[in-house]
């Protein structure tokens, strides 16, 4: 039988900071490996695309770049149509990603936004910060 495998959920916030910064160049082989089903949405997905393509982040991300990063999304993660609509995070904007870990079923969600980790969980999906899941995985 095969290993269940972990499925998470890594908000933008985390995946910018993965692929701008070599500190955490660590999580390739935690992401990338064979234990870990990444959580994605259409939402994710365009949050991602907007945020990518701030001034601030040019010389970072290439068109051609976030075309191969969202490639790899696809390889590597589950996409999941959002049909809850949960609305218990202060901040609303935030609202799908828990809309999205409970729809999932998502074990974590993985983020830097204040506003989520104080809900600590959702349905059975625990939110963590990235130290957190560092000590977890």
């Amino acid at each position: 039988m095969p290993e269940k495998k972990t499925k998470l959920i890594l908000d933008t916030n985390i995946w910018i900071s993965f692929l701008i910064s070599d500190r955490l160049k660590y999580l390739d082989n935690i992401i990338f490996g064979h234990t870990i089903q990444l959580v994605f949405s259409e939402e994710l997905i365009e949050e991602f695309i907007t945020v990518s393509r701030r001034a601030k982040f040019e010389e970072f991300f290439k068109e051609k770049d976030i075309e191969k990063l969202l490639e790899l999304f696809r390889i590597y993660g589950v996409l999941y149509k959002i049909k809850s609509r949960i609305k218990n995070c202060r901040d609303p904007k935030d609202n799908f990603l828990l809309s999205l870990a409970v729809d999932s079923g998502a074990d974590y969600l993985t983020t830097g936004d204040k506003d989520l980790l104080e809900i600590r969980k959702i349905g059975k999906t625990r939110i963590i910060s990235l130290h957190e899941l560092e000590e977890i995985l």
